[in-house]
């Protein structure tokens, strides 16, 4: 090869070897320009969770469960006791008792012997009206003590008739209304012994017992808490200047550092109308105004792995995150 070709053969390959490196550059800088397009926020896994109280007072009497064992809806965890409400429950049971004999009575009417006695307290009261009547006529009494013994006659009067006629309808209605208001009394002492058994609202595991036998306790106390792991979502905030790239139904990356290397799914469940805080406040950088925060709620999918309520969670929102 002459000097001239080989001259010609090196400046081709120059040539090429730029043009290389301008590709690999621009590939490069394509990269970097996706990478930093995408969004990567980072979030906590949330789980449903009940907090139980009691709606009385009393004393822990037995605590069925353990922290960290599996419930089933209705499962029981915890049973107290109640000096006041079973009292209470004796006194409306008495007091039933009473107004359902009422109302027997006054179905049944007077018995024999309660008519017998009207009518004895009413013939005597009858003769004494009638002797001092005459009494009255001859001016050997007042007015006064005739309008006395008037009144005890009327009364003796009204009360036979009664005997003899029955309790009123209205009297009937009055009787079996306090019968009804009675055993809702009971009923409602019922539903309060009821909840002397904790028990498991949801299927779930016992995150926590704060109670043990024989302590005292007060009405909003919290005694236990029940988690559940099902249909697990996290939350996390999104600048208004990164939410081009959230849309609401759009499915997402999930990685979580307590499992490097793999990867899950999410959904975008709720983007908040409502911003949560401002990130960043007015500056020249930002063209002075606030740059605020969105609450993002985004269920996972399925996952076979265990999951704690808290695990710190990244949500990758894709540079693609199209409508």
């Amino acid at each position: 090869m002459n000097e001239k070709n080989y001259s010609k053969t090196k400046v081709i390959i120059t040539a090429a070897l730029i043009v290389a490196l301008i590709g690999s550059g621009i590939a490069f800088a394509t990269t970097q320009k996706e990478k930093s397009e995408e969004l990567v926020v980072q979030g906590s896994l949330k789980m449903k969770e009940a907090t139980l109280n009691s709606k009385l007072a009393g004393t822990i009497n037995e605590v069925l469960v353990e922290e960290g064992e599996t419930v089933k809806a209705g499962d029981p965890l915890l049973s107290l006791t109640s000096e006041t409400i079973e009292a209470k429950l004796q006194q409306a049971e008495g007091a039933k008792a009473a107004a359902e004999a009422q109302a027997d009575k006054a179905a049944a009417g007077a018995r024999n012997q309660e008519v017998a006695q009207a009518k004895a307290a009413f013939d005597y009261a009858q003769k004494t009206y009638n002797r001092m009547k005459i009494l009255l006529e001859q001016e050997a009494i007042s007015q006064a003590t005739f309008d006395q013994v008037e009144a005890q006659y009327t009364a003796a009067k009204e009360t036979y008739n009664m005997a003899m006629e029955g309790a009123r309808q209205e009297d009937k209605a009055a009787a079996n209304a306090l019968v009804k208001q009675a055993g809702g009394a009971v009923a409602e002492v019922n539903s309060y012994l009821e909840d002397s058994v904790i028990k498991a609202p949801m299927d779930g595991v016992v995150t926590s017992i704060n109670v043990d036998p024989g302590e005292l306790i007060s009405t909003g106390m919290p005694l236990a808490a029940v988690t559940s792991p099902e249909n697990p979502w996290v939350e996390v905030n999104v600048k208004e200047t990164d939410l081009a790239k959230v849309h609401l139904g759009n499915e997402v990356e999930l990685t979580f550092p307590a499992f490097p290397g793999e990867t899950f799914k999410g959904k975008i469940v709720n983007v908040n109308k409502k911003p949560d805080f401002a990130t960043k406040r007015a500056t020249n950088e930002n063209g002075d105004f606030d740059v605020l925060s969105y609450g993002v709620k985004v269920n996972v999918l399925d996952i076979d792995q265990e999951l704690y309520s808290g695990m710190t969670v990244l949500v990758h929102f894709g540079k693609n995150e199209g409508k």
